[in-house]
């Protein structure tokens, strides 16, 4: 599903004077989620942290993986 076809499936209602959109919970998470790929996509920092990280070459078992991020 495109942004466009997301959005397309809101709502708009009044609160008092003041427009909002109502949104069913997955239609917002995905929107969300979209919004948060294209942020990405976007950013150079975040592209020169991921081009050192491959350029350092160094890889992480599963288990230091786990153990890194406390799962």
């Amino acid at each position: 599903m495109t942004i466009s076809t997301l959005i397309k499936k809101a709502k708009e209602n009044k609160i008092g004077k003041v427009p909002v959109v109502v949104l069913p919970l997955q239609i917002w998470r995905e929107l969300e989620s979209r919004l948060e790929d294209a942020e990405m996509v976007n950013s150079t920092a975040l592209k020169k942290k991921i081009a050192k990280a491959r350029a350092d070459g160094k890889l992480y078992s599963f288990a230091e993986t786990k153990k890194v991020l406390r799962i």
